[in-house]
């Protein structure tokens, strides 16, 4: 990573000019570079985006935040790719073929591939790549998302060498990859996490090899410079199989530090496309900016994770009580501002492969019957006016979490119990969790690939602590559920049979849905190829900018 402003690009006054001209300049490089904000050639085409956490890796095999999976997106191109929408497509595999039975993928390759230094690609680098995301000496937080490949759990855990893999490549140009089961969504989490990474640098440079002077990719673009809490440069990658459909010249990835710092920034016209766009602002927003404003649902839950392995939470009446007193229609209009969006079940609407989901027994129910449940409950659990019920709520410091987290609290006060409110950065909130060390937590549920299995199997007991069973939550039959799922070809069954699973869960409420995502961007009116989609997911090389 390059923490050393002086190597910041440099721009030079015409010939002859100087005096006030020279000031100027040096002044408007200054405010750039105090702002974090890298100055740029003349005529450059770079798109300037906002994404959600400060990456703390760019390696496709140890990412663990959003934020991360948007700049690795950038950067990387597994077999399948998304477009523009969302949608997996093609991307290093030109085609592919399935079995019969839905367990057999062959992938041809496109011709020529090259990772970003001119060094050719193989079927190989993606075999080695899949049997590196799944050696546990990777760690990689995500790696339950590739078990329907053929013995990857197992892999996983340690049971079995890398070598065991059911991914095979029987010529250069051709990857096969045997599954456990059926897995209709299996070409959506290839896009997603399957990314492969350069093996000759690896072993050359070690784990510096993410460094932007060693950085080697395969994607649209290549990591040129890295400025911790401030911004990733990617450059065009000339090497790329598509490198002539990419219309930018630059891509900037900022952190969102404070989203009312980013509303501003992009209102001076410093930023192309802002990720998160507080809900309070929209209106002003509209005013503002017109057609820039972009609102719409998006396929994500807004959770609060308890923690089922220690304390309070411990106890299912205790979390059925503090779930029962979320009023989430009243968040839903006076908090998010989008009524509608408030949540009962894990998987949200508009989800492929599933229709209409699950909800919890109390659902139904007035919010004064749930207070007054939850009030027996607690009573129930040992908990009243003599000794009440003490809780944390953690939550990633930002001003519309902090508006959800105060909300809670204040609904959890009409049951008797005692919030304390804890503001933490996000990498300070999931190392916490996963120690677990906490009560609750906010944490919002992204969908690695549209399917309910992306949501449901954030409670299957084996999930990694980081990011996915977050709760340690462990129930035998809701395991057996989803790999009977995992099994079951007719997409019909399985939809059942994984609602089963989720109703299940909900009666348990290990996790209690709170309400379902709404994203709110902003998209300058100087960018093209930007389109709307529920997954929140915006390849950069299908964009265009307008040279400032």
């Amino acid at each position: 990573m390059e923490g050393n402003a002086g190597n910041r690009a440099r721009g030079c006054p015409p010939r002859g000019l100087g005096g006030p001209w020279l000031a100027a300049a040096s002044l408007a490089v200054a405010l750039l570079v105090s702002s974090g904000v890298a100055p740029l050639a003349a005529a450059e085409r770079t798109f300037h985006r906002t994404g959600t956490d400060d990456p703390a890796t760019v390696d496709p095999h140890r990412i663990a935040f959003p934020g991360e999976q948007l700049v690795v997106l950038d950067l990387f191109m597994s077999l399948t790719t998304y477009d523009n929408r969302g949608r997996p497509v093609a991307g290093c595999a030109e085609s592919w073929t399935v079995s019969p039975d839905g367990r057999t993928y062959t992938f041809r390759l496109r011709p020529n591939l090259r990772w970003s230094d001119g060094v050719a690609m193989a079927a190989e680098d993606f075999a080695w790549s899949f049997r590196r995301a799944l050696d546990p000496k990777t760690a990689f937080p995500f790696a339950s998302r590739l078990y329907p490949i053929k013995n990857a759990r197992r892999v996983a855990t340690g049971e079995l060498p890398p070598a065991a893999l059911g991914v095979a490549a029987p010529d250069r140009r051709t990857v096969r990859i045997e599954l456990e089961g059926p897995t209709p969504y299996f070409t959506d989490v290839l896009a997603s996490i399957g990314m492969p990474a350069p093996r000759h640098v690896i072993e050359k440079h070690g784990s510096a090899w993410i460094r932007p002077q060693h950085f080697v990719s395969n994607g649209p673009f290549v990591l040129e410079r890295w400025v911790p809490n401030a911004y990733l440069r990617l450059r065009r990658n000339p090497y790329f199989w598509g490198a002539e459909r990419v219309r930018l010249d630059a891509v900037q990835h900022y952190p969102v530090e404070n989203p009312v710092t980013m509303v501003r920034r992009f209102q001076s016209g410093g930023l192309d496309l802002v990720y998160v766009l507080p809900p309070e602002r929209v209106e002003w927003a509209r005013r503002e900016f017109g057609d820039s404003v972009r609102v719409g649902r998006g396929v994500s839950n807004e959770v609060l994770v308890f923690n089922t392995r220690r304390g309070p939470t411990a106890d299912v009446r205790v979390r059925r009580a503090l779930s029962m007193a979320i009023d989430r229609e009243a968040i839903a209009n006076s908090v998010i501002s989008f009524p509608g969006v408030d949540a009962w079940g894990y998987v949200p609407p508009g989800v492929l492969n599933w229709g209409e989901g699950a909800k919890p027994d109390f659902a139904a129910w007035t919010q004064a019957r749930r207070d007054a449940e939850a009030r027996r409950l607690l009573a129930a659990a040992g908990y009243g006016a003599a000794r009440p019920l003490k809780m944390r709520i953690s939550f990633p410091s930002t001003e519309l979490n902090r508006k959800v987290a105060v909300t809670i609290a204040t609904m959890w006060r009409r049951i008797g119990v005692v919030p304390e409110l804890q503001q933490k950065e996000t990498k300070s909130l999931v190392s916490e969790v996963a120690r677990g060390d906490f009560d609750s937590a906010r944490f919002v549920w992204l969908a690695g690939f549209s399917d309910p299995y992306a949501f449901l199997e954030r409670l299957y007991s084996s999930g990694s602590a980081v990011g996915v069973n977050a709760s340690g939550y462990r129930n035998p039959k809701y395991d057996a559920l989803l790999e009977r799922a995992q099994q079951e070809i007719d997409l019909d069954r399985r939809a059942a049979i994984l609602r089963e699973a989720e109703a299940l869960a909900l009666a348990d409420q290990p996790v209690a849905p709170v309400y379902y995502l709404v994203g709110r961007r902003l998209v300058s009116a100087r960018t093209t190829g930007f389109a709307d989609n529920p997954r929140g997911m915006y390849p950069s090389w299908y964009m265009s900018v307008t040279p400032r």
